[in-house]
């Protein structure tokens, strides 16, 4: 298992502020407390190494930062696209809710939150 080095409070506020406090994949809200701190190339990920670098990191909630675990963005992007798939497969209570109108699935492509926000520094149009 790879160190981690210890972020700063101050490198910390650096990550968080990057997506204006939100989670950089599901766009939730996050408290600064709550944060996780995700390598965006894992740094013992399943296909890539990546560093252990503020430009590597992104704020993240915990749902998403265990889901996403050692996987490539692409790799994360395909298991969320993937979802309505698997628990059609995998859960007879998602395939009743959607047989009985509860549930609607609608696959699309996903593009996370910190895809869809301009670069730091630049204002929202």
């Amino acid at each position: 298992m790879v160190k981690r080095r210890k972020l700063t409070k101050a490198e910390r506020l650096m990550v968080y502020n990057k997506t204006g406090g939100h989670c950089a994949y599901c766009g939730c809200a996050l408290d600064f407390m709550a944060m996780q701190v995700d390598h965006v190339i894992p740094l013992e990920g399943w296909s890539e190494k990546g560093s252990d670098t503020l430009d590597n990191m992104l704020p993240a909630c915990r749902s998403c930062n265990h889901y996403k675990s050692r996987s490539t963005l692409d790799g994360f992007r395909r298991m969320v696209e993937n979802m309505p798939s698997a628990l059609m497969r995998d859960s007879v209570t998602y395939r009743n809710a959607v047989r009985f109108g509860l549930v609607t699935p609608t696959p699309h492509p996903i593009i996370f939150y910190f895809e869809r926000r301009p670069p730091e520094g630049e204002e929202e149009a």
